[in-house]
């Protein structure tokens, strides 16, 4: 009985994973229409995006259900409960960088588009290295190593996303537009970013129940 409350878990944890990747590549796939001044494709995908992490926050709540009824020993679900609510973070990071560009319309100059897209396919790159190795993880196999390659990866990502956002901040600020402008701007670029501070928040959040002695 235990382990088919384990199994049905991972198998959720799994679906849920999906979700977040569905949601990202949306996500990226609405700023990419902003950006590309097709503001009505915009806002269907955005729409979208809301959708899928709904989908993904019910899948949460089913796996917690299960938690509840005994899966897994207890010091084993603090640490897949703290891992499932990094995971729905990058979701919502992802929803609230849609909204963001959709409920405030900022004006992105000529010159720092191409930049900004960069950054947003950048931010979002580095959940692929983090989803195999949730699945590696969750298969039961020994493969500490590659995972823990594949989570720093997702550091390394994550790093040349902050050299972006940094680079991309200081232009901003030398640019002659106005003071609200450029704060606006800053505070878009920071939306973007967030999504790879997320993912890697939940590569730590791994590298830890690993570190703890996994599953």
């Amino acid at each position: 009985m235990l382990y088919r409350k384990e199994k049905e878990v991972n198998e959720l944890l799994l679906k849920h994973l999906e979700k977040v990747d569905e949601c990202l590549k949306t996500s990226l796939l609405t700023v990419e229409n902003y950006l590309n001044s097709k503001i009505e494709d915009a806002k269907e995908l955005a729409k979208k995006v809301d959708s899928i992490e709904t989908d993904a926050d019910f899948i949460r709540h089913e796996i917690i259900g299960k938690m509840y009824s005994g899966a897994y020993l207890p010091l084993l679900r603090e640490d897949i409960l703290h891992l499932l609510e990094q995971l729905d973070k990058i979701a919502d990071g992802a929803e609230s960088c849609c909204d963001f560009f959709l409920d405030q319309r900022p004006e992105i100059p000529d010159d720092l588009n191409p930049r900004f897209l960069g950054a947003m396919q950048a931010s979002t790159s580095s959940f692929a290295f983090l989803k195999d190795a949730v699945i590696s993880f969750f298969s039961e196999k020994d493969e500490t190593e590659n995972i823990r390659e594949m989570l720093k990866k997702v550091g390394i990502i994550e790093s040349g996303v902050d050299k972006q956002e940094w680079d991309i901040t200081r232009d901003i600020f030398k640019t002659n537009l106005d003071y609200g402008h450029k704060v606006h701007l800053r505070h878009c670029i920071q939306r973007v970013v967030e999504i790879s501070d997320r993912v890697e928040d939940t590569a730590d959040q791994l590298e830890i129940t690993i570190i703890k002695g996994g599953i």
